[in-house]
């Protein structure tokens, strides 16, 4: 085993570098010990790099000087996570992290386990805090790199899609972790029925990316293994049936024969080690009733995920909401694919990465058509592009198709009013601008379209999601013929230009 370089690895945001340097000279002149503090890449923005990373797998300790802006910093979500995954390995998320909290509250803190493990509280002394720190490194033996990663067993080769280029989302991760495991945390979190929780958003989010990537990097919290099923297939059968289906390959694979449908969870649960389940495609328009529908695992050994592009779940499970990519995490996918050619590039790239709302899916469309394409498309030339090439619009905007298909004339009329208007639409502006709506249909419209995360809401306002505006407001391709949508009323068409520009001088008035 690798004797350590350092007892203490020290992880702090820019803001909370005074604080970082005054424990560090404690513990070194007071206690002796060996700390990496690195002080010249602490800014909020600035990633980790090979010095931090050689710092940290040689570490006994990591501790965290969990304020409210530590999740801000790139690399303090790197270096949580991956002491964190090693102390996982060991048995233990928490073996090796301690947690200074210099906050009044916990909500900030994530994974749950450290809100239930909290090391130091507000108002400690420095010289406490270094005394605290100093007895538990010295309880520790090896180092945070020294355990071997953990992989799943029986890892289906298609899925490692989703990891090769999967960015950031650290925030959502340890919420996926703490919703999973909040049953055994009672007193940091309010818990109802078996361990299981939702994860949603628009398509093209990045939902599957998110769970597969959970599984991935928390293999060691789930000896028992990984199963993925999915409630596609056949359009005239009910989720029910598609599950059950998938029960029986699983029961199948294991070798398991002769299992009535009524007993299939039960005894596919039935271990005593963790595992994970991951249920995929959920249809939109199964209902909120569809936990009735499906026998779900229940105990302790088994966490389940389940994975839908509409928020059917809000009122019964926990629910990570997948949104647009950080800024970021966005440029990050964007450049593994191609690197703006220089600084006129890479404005049209960031304008692009908003144009397209963040959206994930999008942005992987648009970097794989712009790979090895140097010299012949940019950034700065893909605009005309994505407008003048049906196949390259039919890509972008793939994901979000489905969900224009099922518009109502209500809320096609909003699509076309905040891509003329802008996203953001104040309600009593819409109130007043739309008359011949009223506003139970107008709320009604909204509702639809927040539930299926084309909406959000800040107050009475309400903001539309860019990439489906602009997918709405792009020419279809339809066997080699541009068409338009043209399922709307005519008299509806007719009045939008007529509505937009009221919007706008209402706007100019306020």
């Amino acid at each position: 085993m690798r004797d350590p370089m350092y007892d203490v690895f020290l992880s702090f945001s820019g803001v909370d570098r005074s604080s970082g340097r005054e424990l560090a000279e404690e513990l070194r002149v007071t206690h002796g010990l060996r700390v990496f503090f690195d002080e010249h890449s602490i800014e909020t923005f600035s990633g980790i790099n090979d010095t931090i990373l050689d710092g940290l797998r040689c570490s006994r300790s990591l501790v965290a000087y969990y304020s409210e802006k530590y999740a801000a910093r790139v690399a303090c979500r790197h270096e949580l996570m991956m002491a964190f995954l090693a102390g996982q390995r060991e048995g233990d998320g928490c073996k090796r992290i301690m947690v200074i909290n210099p906050e009044q509250t916990e909500e900030h803190l994530r994974p749950i386990e450290l809100a239930d493990a909290k090391y130091a509280l507000p108002g400690t002394d420095v010289q406490a805090l270094a005394q605290l720190v100093a007895k538990r490194a010295a309880s520790l033996e090896g180092t945070i790199g020294a355990t071997a990663p953990s992989f799943p067993g029986k890892w289906p080769v298609h899925r490692s899609k989703h990891l090769k280029n999967f960015a950031g989302r650290y925030r959502e991760l340890w919420d996926l972790h703490s919703a999973l495991h909040a049953t055994g945390f009672p007193l940091q979190a309010d818990t109802i029925g078996s361990p299981a929780a939702a994860v949603s958003g628009l398509p093209g989010a990045g939902k599957t990316a998110l769970a597969t990537a959970y599984a991935w990097r928390f293999a060691a919290a789930f000896p028992g293994g990984v199963e993925w099923l999915s409630l596609a297939g056949a359009p005239d059968a009910t989720p029910h049936e598609r599950y059950l289906g998938e029960l029986r390959r699983i029961a199948q694979a294991r070798k398991l024969h002769d299992v009535p449908d009524a007993d299939l969870v039960e005894r596919l649960c039935d271990n005593e080690q963790s595992s994970l389940w991951i249920i995929d495609d959920i249809p939109p328009d199964a209902g909120t009733d569809v936990l009735e529908l499906l026998p779900l695992p229940t105990g302790t050994h088994t966490r389940t995920i389940l994975i839908s592009e509409v928020d059917q779940f809000r009122d019964t499970l926990p629910v990570v909401r997948v949104g647009p990519l950080p800024a970021e995490d966005a440029t990050t996918l964007l450049d593994v694919y191609r690197e703006p050619d220089d600084d006129q590039d890479r404005a049209a790239r960031d304008h692009l990465i908003r144009r397209l709302g963040h959206n994930a899916g999008a942005l992987t469309a648009m970097g794989d058509y712009l790979r090895d394409r140097q010299g012949l498309s940019s950034y700065v030339s893909f605009e005309d592009e994505l407008a003048a090439l049906p196949e390259v619009a039919e890509a972008v905007f793939a994901h979000v198709h489905p969900v224009l298909d099922h518009m109502t004339t209500i809320e096609s009329l909003l699509l076309r009013v905040a891509n003329e208007s802008g996203t953001t639409l104040p309600a009593a502006a819409l109130r007043k601008e739309l008359p011949d709506i009223s506003p139970s249909e107008l709320g009604n419209a909204l509702k639809s379209l927040l539930h299926r995360f084309v909406a959000s809401r800040e107050g009475t306002e309400w903001r539309l999601d860019p990439y489906v505006v602009h997918a709405a407001s792009t020419p279809r391709s339809c066997s080699g013929d541009v068409v338009r949508r043209t399922s709307q009323p005519l008299t509806a068409i007719h009045s939008f230009a007529v509505l937009a520009h009221r919007l706008r001088a209402a706007r100019s008035l306020r």
